[in-house]
């Protein structure tokens, strides 16, 4: 074999274990990427079956001490309607940005949960 054909072999051979590395260490980044998105996603989250038991009429400040902080609030207030507030939850073993939605009438702990949404 000539010397020629003995280099062009090696520059090949190299070439595909360098894409093969490169490959590798892609696919290893976004398993850890895969691994700390659903980390995330399970913190503070609730089954479907903890809020569909919640109950219309209970506290914002109960939720909060059966289910931990929420993952998200949303507070606002209406000209001549008052005040409320939002908070969602991420569902455990959801898919990334499936959650649940809690609107309770009134600012503060205090306030009624007047509904329920899965989002």
């Amino acid at each position: 074999m000539s010397t020629v054909l003995k280099v062009l072999l090696g520059v090949v051979i190299g070439g595909v274990l360098l894409i093969a590395g490169c490959a590798a260490l892609v696919a290893g980044g976004a398993n850890e990427v895969s691994k700390s998105i659903t980390k995330e996603q399970n913190r503070n989250a609730i089954t479907n079956g903890q809020a569909r038991a919640l109950k219309l009429g209970v506290t914002l400040g109960a939720v909060k001490a059966k289910f931990g902080k929420p993952e998200d609030t949303q507070e606002s207030t209406n000209a001549g309607l008052g005040s409320d507030s939002c908070v969602y939850y991420n569902i455990k073993g959801g898919k990334v940005l499936d959650s649940w939605q809690f609107c309770f009438d009134g600012a503060g702990n205090g306030g009624k949960l007047r509904s329920k949404n899965r989002m």
